[in-house]
């Protein structure tokens, strides 16, 4: 999967960029805001499988919008497309996007703290997803899913990706 949809990682990762000021932050928050937000809405709808038991993605769509009270970051939403089915490839697809972000957390949280931004004031988002161990648990549901089409499931990353370059891009111009 990494290999298939490492074009669109490397975009989102370059319409994030590097923020080295509170303006930039403030920018990739409303971003993160805008991407983040309508997906956490459209995974809490969902009827889950089974075999995922308790399991759920880290939900951090609240401590960003504690994060830009903080600030005084205003919320921007770009209506990127989101995914619209509940089939098995299409939630595993998302997953996979959502729950790998939280190993891009562990070196954001790094340039957050270089800004005075921490666990309690502006940066909890990914302090939560740094220290969340749920890509490892997702790895281990995608390896004993039941039969899937695995095209559908990177498809369905790519388009999550897409959905992200869009929404850090679109709150650049905003």
């Amino acid at each position: 999967m990494r290999e298939r949809t490492a074009d669109r990682h490397q975009a989102v990762d370059a319409a994030v960029g590097s923020f080295d000021t509170l303006q930039h932050y403030s920018i990739y928050l409303q971003g993160l805001y805008s991407f983040r937000l309508p997906l956490e809405a459209w995974l809490a709808g969902l009827d889950w499988p089974r075999h995922f038991g308790e399991w759920r993605p880290t939900a951090i769509g609240e401590m960003i919008l504690r994060d830009m009270d903080d600030l005084n970051v205003t919320e921007r939403r770009i209506e990127p497309s989101i995914p619209h089915h509940a089939d098995l490839e299409t939630l595993l697809g998302a997953l996979y996007v959502l729950e790998g972000s939280s190993l891009g957390a562990r070196v954001l949280v790094s340039r957050a703290g270089q800004l005075g931004l921490n666990d309690t004031y502006g940066a909890r988002h990914l302090a939560s997803q740094a220290q969340s161990d749920g890509w490892k648990s997702f790895l281990q549901m995608l390896d004993s899913a039941p039969t899937m089409d695995m095209d559908k499931v990177v498809d369905a990353s790519r388009t999550v990706f897409a959905h992200a370059e869009t929404a850090f891009k679109g709150n650049l111009y905003a």
